[in-house]
């Protein structure tokens, strides 16, 4: 005689995937303007001063996450903010008030 079991399986749990460091890579933060279109820099200052050590460059990590329902999202997260000599032109937007901190 050969016992039987009861066969039944077990219910699969999602588990969100780790971030892969191949999915992440950084870049460096565009402000728009609205004469220029998009810059990659911004100013401290209103007043827009070419040559001075007001404008910042800011570095952003960009990585596409997979959540646990299997949609795929992408993150940003600041890495550093570096000022730089304001170039000639085009004039950049102010930066936003968390940028010098």
């Amino acid at each position: 005689m050969v016992a039987l079991g009861s066969a039944h399986a077990e219910p699969t749990v999602v588990v969100p995937v780790p971030v892969n460091p191949s999915y992440c890579w950084p870049e460096v933060k565009f402000f728009d303007t609205l004469r220029y279109g998009p810059v990659p820099f911004c100013r401290k200052r209103l007043a827009y001063a070419p040559g001075r050590f007001e404008c910042a460059q800011v570095s952003e990590q960009l990585c596409w996450v997979l959540l646990s329902d299997g949609q795929w999202t992408l993150t940003r997260s600041p890495i550093g903010t570096q000022v730089i000599q304001c170039p000639d032109g085009p004039e950049p937007p102010v930066c936003p008030r968390l940028t010098f901190e």
